[in-house]
């Protein structure tokens, strides 16, 4: 901080420099008396005064502190073109008049001014400022308003002269901290001004993706050399809230700024994802190393940064197959069938898109428009889901493909899960049906060592479409056994008691209507003319194991297979492979005879019920 008793410079005063000019009028007034002697003399005496005048001329007011820059101006401290360059001083004066604090170009004579203020030797153009006028004793300050067309360095030169009405004195001695008896400081002559840079061109190298570097070039430059050139920063800001006095963007953020240069100053930006696709205001500024912002019309002015389209991406794991039907959890990773010989509903794939535009849309509205999805076993799909992709390669026993036309999942993003333009993921849900035929997973299934998980695509606003995201997270198709039997009620026609069925003529068909293979159970009840409810008695009764079954036609009675009790079933390795194809359910006959036995006296219509139960095979044999 600067010390103004450095500058006390205290100078010998003389009170008065009398100078008489001394008129000097003599007027003897003689007195004569007359002495009258005794003898009658008389004595005569005469006397004369004479005025005394003299002119006290007015003495200029006395330094007490020397001039000084109230605020240093210096190479290292230069003031910025447009702000004020401060002077200060203390005189005191032996009037006791108010004095002024003159700060000239150049070391030339002032000229004091009756009861004004005084002018700078050669006139006001070499005056840089004159204070008001200042109590005798009090601190004069004086400022002048520096301008971009005035040089770097700028000598001054203080000087102190009274507001005497008749004959006002300047003080001789000039000071400037270069005459003084100490050594010169940043407050002494001469001051100096920072000009702003000069800016005339600015560019952008975009469009640019989010996530990649955008460079900002100037053409630009300092012309001021004090000290070392002068450097320059450039700031790119996101609104028109730049502070040069930080110097920094405001609230509305920053794309870029650089490193002080001396010319043609650039600056690369990093564009945070996310950030929508549009054109951007970029506003550009330059600032010099003493925070002084450059002259131009392109100083603030807007580059428009283009942030290009980015394709989205399917974000890795993200992606899970599950079923919602009768789960008591959320997401239920068990997918079961319950839809005899057709679709079953309600199973969901969720997963998560992101999008370095964000979620949002520019102008509103969802940046992405669609979605498609591949449902598969992983077998069939394979680790990078490839192997379910095209038309082709639908299959309903397992590969769900979105390039075929039977496979129509409905999809939709999941509302409210945008939240704006700063968030770049959102969820997306389909939800769709699969075949009874969808292969099983499960222990005890073909595919034990399988799973079925998914893939899923996303296209934008602008058509730009995801690669395929898969996931490591996987599910379970549980089997679904279901069956179908056609062929009753079984006929054998008219009999005697004795006779029986030459061969096997009547028959059921079991067909397999879940996604297993199947085998089946037989057994059923004695047969009589008032069914349920049957005597048990021989003559009116047809026991069960009198009935035979065959797995091929045309089979002799005799070598047929006496069919069981209902409360022992026999299971029949009927071998019903699994089903194949949505509209041909894999199916095997089984053929019947009876004999009527010769204890039956009792004729009529004889009614009974044979049992089919259908099991799951052995995955062997589907």
């Amino acid at each position: 901080m600067f010390n103004p008793d450095h500058h006390m410079h205290k100078i010998g005063i003389g009170k008065f420099a009398v100078i008489a000019s001394l008129s000097i009028f003599a007027v003897f007034l003689l007195t004569a008396f007359i002495d009258v002697q005794n003898t009658g003399t008389h004595s005569v005496q005469a006397t004369s005064t004479a005025t005394t005048t003299v002119t006290v001329l007015n003495t200029p007011p006395a330094w007490t502190v020397t001039a000084y820059e109230y605020f240093a101006s210096a190479t290292s401290t230069p003031t910025n073109s447009g702000s004020t360059t401060v002077w200060t001083a203390t005189a005191t004066d032996s009037n006791g008049e108010n004095y002024y604090l003159l700060i000239c170009k150049a070391s030339s004579t002032p000229t004091p001014t009756p009861s004004g203020a005084p002018v700078c030797g050669g006139g006001s153009t070499n005056q840089w400022a004159v204070s008001a006028s200042t109590v005798s004793g009090a601190a004069a300050q004086v400022s002048t308003t520096t301008a971009e067309s005035w040089a770097e360095s700028n000598d001054w030169y203080a000087y102190i002269c009274d507001n005497n009405a008749g004959s006002p004195r300047c003080n001789a001695a000039m000071y400037n901290g270069l005459h003084e008896p100490w050594a010169a400081t940043a407050t002494s002559s001469p001051f100096v001004v920072n000009h702003r840079p000069t800016f005339t061109l600015a560019a952008d190298d975009s469009p640019t993706l989010p996530g990649a570097t955008t460079t900002w070039t100037t053409t630009s430059d300092d012309a001021d050399t004090l000290g070392g050139d002068d450097t320059m920063q450039l700031h790119v800001c996101k609104a028109q809230d730049f502070d040069a006095t930080i110097p920094a963007c405001g609230a509305g953020g920053f794309w870029a700024s650089s490193t002080f240069v001396a010319s043609n100053v650039s600056a690369e930006g990093y564009i945070t994802p996310p950030a929508q696709d549009k054109d951007h205001a970029a506003y550009v500024y330059i600032v010099d190393d003493y925070k002084h912002p450059a002259i131009g019309a392109t100083q603030g002015s807007n580059t428009l940064l283009t942030v290009g389209n980015a394709t989205p991406v399917v974000v890795y794991d993200s992606l899970s197959v599950f079923d919602v039907f009768g789960s008591t959890t959320p997401e239920d990773y068990t997918l079961a069938l319950t839809t005899e010989e057709g679709q079953t509903d309600n199973f969901v794939v969720q997963f998560e898109v992101l999008d370095d535009n964000s979620c949002e849309a520019d102008g509103g509205g969802d940046e992405i428009s669609d979605v498609d999805i591949n449902i598969y076993r992983s077998g069939k799909g394979g680790i990078d889901g490839l192997g379910c992709d095209a038309s082709g390669e639908y299959d309903a026993n397992d590969c769900y493909t979105h390039t075929n036309s039977f496979f129509t999942p409905t999809c939709y993003q999941v509302p409210g899960d945008c939240s704006g333009p700063a968030q770049s993921t959102v969820q997306w849900e389909c939800t769709f049906s699969l075949w009874y035929i969808a292969d099983p997973t499960d222990v005890g299934s073909e595919y034990v060592s399988e799973h079925w998980t998914g893939a899923s695509r996303a296209t934008d606003d602008d058509s730009a479409v995801s690669a395929y995201g898969t996931s490591s997270v996987t599910s379970e198709m549980t089997q679904f056994l279901s069956f179908r039997a056609t062929g009753t009620p079984i006929a054998y026609g008219s009999l005697e008691p004795g006779q029986n069925n030459p061969t096997h003529v009547g028959s059921t068909t079991v067909y397999a209507t879940g996604n297993t293979g199947l085998d089946e159970y037989l057994s059923g009840d004695a047969m009589c003319v008032s069914f349920p409810t049957c005597s048990g008695l021989a003559t009116n009764t047809i026991y069960v194991p009198y009935q035979h079954y065959s797995l091929a036609s045309a089979t002799a009675y005799g070598a047929g297979t006496e069919l069981s009790t209902s409360t022992a079933p026999t299971w029949v390795d009927v071998v019903i492979p699994k089903t194949t194809a949505t509209s041909s359910p894999a199916e095997d006959a089984t053929y019947w005879a009876i004999a009527v036995p010769s204890s039956i006296t009792f004729a009529g219509d004889y009614i009974g019920r044979n049992y089919i139960d259908a099991v799951v095979s052995p995955s062997a044999a589907w």
